[in-house]
């Protein structure tokens, strides 16, 4: 076989696994709430339109996929960096909750100053439920997947004890914390979709440049894909263990801040709302390209958000995206069988 059929065969192969999962979504969505509702077309539409029914829906879809994409880019550098942090829900809440501390905190600063502290601290709460994974691998070789889960887990629990007992407004019904200053908050009339999708975008193109034009992004790929390998070419193994898990806390508790400085201004029990968990599906639907990760987030996005407007106007039970969602990250994640199965060899 020449090398342009070679090439030929495996762009085609590489497009159709692309392609797969966006496609899959497109189309069992629509089928998955047309199953469970009474009303099939109404469904349907709610379904598919829902999500940009109007100026608001469109916002906050927009929102919450911004949103969803910078989790998703704190999901691909830890991935890339070869650990698998499931620490992200706690992370995303850990931010949320010391974002809204320190606005309460600098309520006289300036409403600039206290936005920019307030989200600068949410981040270093996000890095800092991160940073005891990163020492456990750095200098006892630990299993992140299974101490960034335990840690995110008892954090979740610490905060939801937190918001719903000391730190509850007594004046308000929601189980939530004391709401931040107005003057903080974005002003919706001239940003609808508040200030997070400025955020995604910036951190995507940051990410972009960072592996495609650097040194140390060249290493983090290295070290992610042969650890052996980057210390026997002596590569600083130690910080690429350190640094990428917590610059994906980071990311993480970025998220939780704007989530908190949101519409609702405060920090809210179950705000996370499992976007940590989501995020990891958006990263490996994108193959952990970070300018990938933003169509990939509007596409999560959209199913959520879709499954909602279904569930209110269809009557549609809101799990039933999750099968979407499930099917969805099944094709993201599946791979074709090994060459040697096949009776070939690698292209």
């Amino acid at each position: 076989m020449n090398i342009p059929s070679i090439r030929a065969r495996v762009s085609a192969g590489s497009l159709l696994r692309a392609a797969a999962p966006p496609l899959a979504a497109i189309v069992a969505g629509p089928l998955v709430v047309a199953l469970f509702s009474g009303d099939p077309g109404t469904a349907i539409a709610s379904f598919a339109f829902g999500p940009v029914s109007s100026a608001g829906a469109a916002s906050a879809f927009v929102e919450q996929s911004a949103l969803l994409a910078l989790c998703a880019l704190g999901a691909a550098l830890a991935f890339r960096s070869g650990s698998f942090n499931l620490g992200g829900e706690g992370q995303l809440y850990s931010g949320g909750l010391v974002a809204v501390l320190a606005a309460l905190a600098l309520s006289s600063a300036s409403p600039a100053a206290a936005l920019a502290a307030a989200l600068g601290f949410g981040a270093l709460g996000g890095a800092a439920l991160a940073l005891p994974s990163a020492l456990g691998k750095r200098f006892a070789g630990a299993d992140v997947l299974l101490s960034s889960f335990l840690v995110s887990q008892a954090a979740v629990l610490a905060i939801d004890w937190l918001i719903a007992s000391p730190l509850r407004d007594a004046e308000s019904n929601l189980i939530a914390t004391k709401m931040v200053s107005r003057a903080i908050l974005p002003d919706r009339a001239a940003f609808p979709a508040g200030y997070a999708p400025f955020a995604a975008l910036l951190f995507a193109a940051a990410l972009a440049l960072f592996f495609a034009r650097t040194g140390e992004g060249r290493a983090v790929d290295l070290y992610g894909g042969n650890p052996t390998f980057a210390k026997s070419v002596g590569l600083p193994v130690g910080k690429l263990a350190l640094w990428p898990l917590v610059g994906a806390g980071a990311l993480h508790g970025l998220a939780g801040a704007f989530i908190a400085l949101g519409p609702a201004g405060r920090a809210v029990r179950g705000m996370s709302g499992g976007m940590g968990w989501t995020a990891i599906a958006v990263s490996l639907l994108a193959g952990n390209r970070p300018l990938a990760i933003l169509p990939a987030a509007l596409l999560l996005g959209w199913l959520d958000s879709g499954a909602r407007q279904a569930a209110v106007i269809a009557g549609v039970p809101f799990d039933a995206a999750l099968l979407v969602k499930a099917f969805v990250l099944l094709l993201a994640t599946a791979r074709l069988l090994p060459p040697r199965a096949r009776g070939g060899r690698p292209a």
